[in-house]
């Protein structure tokens, strides 16, 4: 694992993307906040991996106006709450000071690879922001574009939908991944791979950060490790990815 990450870093730098490494949570905390100025407007991306950092909390701690429409503590009894605590930050974080968010894959060569619902997240890394943080765990790292979209489309986004909406209660979806447990490439209604996206280098006018954390963060495995680690992968996520409610319970 040390040489994937040490490659991926290397990789990341050839294509002017600033690649730091930490060994762990607490480290990428300390970090995220060394590059966040206290009088910053911080927009927030959907990451379990920044969730589980803790970063959030610091910064409003400190007073940093941090735009979040994905606090998991948030309560929705209505439209009109789900508009101000979701949608309403979701929006202004569009275009502010920095953006934070975390990574579907990185590639051995480089490469950001992600899907989103809405496409205000994959927008954020590379647009509005004159700064853009990127956390990922080393369990996000791939060899290249072919296995990046396999875990995706076979790991990352079915059992994303599946614990969100079958496991935690959120907002019922009804898409084959839910019961098939894999992409079918479906067509339906409620479809969440909506957007793909691929940082291939830096963007004109945006700065961007990969902290690469040395811990199992956010979702994602090879099919082929041990079932002890892919279990606490999952058990973690559930812990603290964000859930969107269902308002017409």
């Amino acid at each position: 694992m040390e040489g994937e990450i040490e490659k991926t870093l290397g990789s990341l730098r050839l294509r002017h993307l600033n690649g730091v490494f930490v060994e762990t949570s607490k480290d990428a905390r300390n970090k995220i906040l060394s590059f966040i100025p206290k009088d910053a407007v911080v927009g927030i991306g959907d990451s379990t991996t920044v969730s589980q950092t803790g970063v959030k909390e610091e910064l409003k701690k400190r007073g940093t106006k941090v735009l979040d429409g994905f606090n998991r503590n948030a309560m929705y009894s209505s439209l009109r709450d789900y508009e101000q605590l979701h949608n309403e930050p979701v929006e202004e974080s569009t275009i502010c000071s920095v953006f934070l968010t975390g990574t579907n894959a990185v590639t051995q060569d480089g490469r950001l690879v992600n899907v989103d619902a809405m496409g205000n997240r994959v927008a954020g890394m590379f647009w509005g922001h004159p700064t853009t943080i990127i956390v990922v765990g080393r369990n996000k790292i791939v060899r290249d574009l072919d296995e990046a979209f396999y875990r995706i489309r076979r790991v990352i986004a079915p059992n994303h939908i599946r614990i969100r909406a079958a496991e935690l209660g959120g907002r019922r979806v009804e898409t084959p991944c839910v019961i098939s447990g894999e992409c079918n490439d479906c067509t339906a209604k409620d479809r969440m791979c909506n957007v793909f996206s691929i940082i291939e280098s830096k963007p004109l006018r945006t700065e961007i950060n990969v902290i690469v954390i040395n811990e199992d963060l956010g979702l994602s495995w090879d099919p082929s490790w041990p079932r002890e680690r892919i279990a606490t992968i999952t058990e973690n996520y559930r812990k603290s990815v964000w859930i969107p409610p269902d308002i017409t319970k």
